[in-house]
C-alpha cells in the first residue's frame, strides 16, 4: 500500500510539474499514468475520470503542436485503458467499445504488442461474460502476436486464459 501512494505522489508531482512547465503531452501522460495506478489498485471509477482527464488535455494539441504526430496512437492507449476501466466497472458493452476502436488502430498501425494486450482485454472481457468460445480466438490471436514479441509474462496469462476457456466449455458442454 506504501508503494502505491508513493507512486501516486510521484504521479501527482509529475503531471503538475508538467503542466507547470507548459509540457502538454508529458502532463496528459503523467495524468494517464495516475490512471494506470488507479486501475491496478481496482479504483476504477478514479482510473476512468484520468484517461478522460488525459483525453481533454491532449484535445488541447492543435495542428502542428508538439505531439500533435503522436495523437492518434495516444489516444488509442486510452481507449484501451477506458475498456480496461469499464470492465472492471462491470460496463462490458462498452469496454467492448473502446476496447475494438483501439483494437483497429493498433491492427492498422501493426503493433504487435498492443494490438494482443487489447485482444487479451476483449477475451478478458468475454469471459467475464461467460462467452468462453468468444475469447478462444482472441487468445488464440493474441498468442501469435506475441509470440514473437518474446512476452513471456503476457503468453503465460493468455496460456492460463486459453485454460479458463477450455474449462468453461467442458464445464458447459
Amino acid at each position: 500500500m506504501a508503494r502505491h501512494e508513493e507512486a501516486e505522489t510521484a504521479a501527482r508531482a509529475a503531471a503538475a510539474n508538467e503542466r507547470a512547465a507548459g509540457h502538454v503531452r508529458g502532463h496528459a501522460s503523467a495524468v494517464e499514468l495516475l490512471g494506470l495506478l488507479r486501475l491496478r489498485q481496482w479504483r476504477y471509477d478514479e482510473a476512468y475520470s484520468s484517461f478522460d482527464e488525459a483525453g481533454r488535455i491532449y484535445d488541447t494539441i492543435g495542428p502542428g503542436a508538439e505531439g500533435e504526430r503522436d495523437l492518434p496512437r495516444a489516444r488509442a492507449l486510452l481507449e484501451r485503458h477506458r475498456g480496461r476501466a469499464l470492465r472492471g466497472l462491470g460496463n462490458r458493452e462498452e469496454a467492448r467499445e473502446r476496447l475494438t476502436v483501439a483494437l483497429r488502430f493498433f491492427r492498422d498501425t501493426r503493433e504487435a504488442y498492443n494490438t494482443a494486450r487489447t485482444l487479451t482485454d476483449l477475451a478478458e472481457t468475454s469471459l467475464d461474460s461467460g462467452d468462453a468460445a468468444g475469447a478462444l480466438p482472441l487468445i488464440d490471436e493474441a498468442v501469435t502476436a506475441l509470440a514473437a514479441e518474446r512476452a513471456s509474462y503476457h503468453l503465460a496469462h493468455l496460456r492460463a486464459l486459453r485454460e479458463s476457456c477450455l474449462d468453461a466449455d467442458q464445464s458447459t458442454g
